[in-house]
């Protein structure tokens, strides 16, 4: 089922001026949906949309994620309903604006990626050991090891 999120949406549930909730479409890079893989949603001008798990009834839990990983605005939707509802989470809002450093492996991976040596990789390995991402990065330090075995060769 797809999920329509705009500035109406974050108008009426978080009480936001048209440019408010402008900014926060704008700067929202990814979402999670109940605290399971960040998403990227489909984009358009003041909108975008996104896949939401297949369950019958019951809350998604939304939260709107920047560039920085640091979660910008949180959402609630009743699949039984239809329609957002306002979420209010237990931390305080300064706590969720800070991003947890391991909660984009993919963007870490990257940058170790640029990095491109071993110690960078092994060092993403210790902070993300399990996953897609860590199995990625095992692939590139099997490459990074066998260019270095190839360049001993006489």
């Amino acid at each position: 089922m797809q999920i329509a999120i705009n500035t109406a949406v974050l108008k009426s549930v978080h009480a936001m001026t048209e440019e408010e909730a402008g900014e926060t479409i704008g700067q929202t890079r990814r979402v999670r949906i109940n605290e399971d893989t960040l998403i990227e949603p489909e984009r358009q001008k003041d909108e975008f949309t996104v896949e939401a798990p297949n369950l019958d009834d019951g809350l998604l839990f939304i939260n709107l994620i920047d560039v920085h990983g640091a979660s910008i605005a949180d959402l609630a939707y009743d699949l039984k309903a239809g329609k957002f509802r306002r979420f209010e989470s237990d931390t305080k809002p300064a706590a969720s604006a800070k991003a947890n450093p391991q909660a984009d492996p993919g963007r870490d991976l990257g940058l170790a990626l640029q990095i491109g040596n071993r110690t960078a990789v092994t060092t993403f390995l210790k902070h993300h050991p399990k996953g897609f991402y860590a199995d990625l990065a095992k692939a590139q330090l099997e490459k990074i090891e066998t260019e270095e075995a190839a360049a001993k060769k006489p």
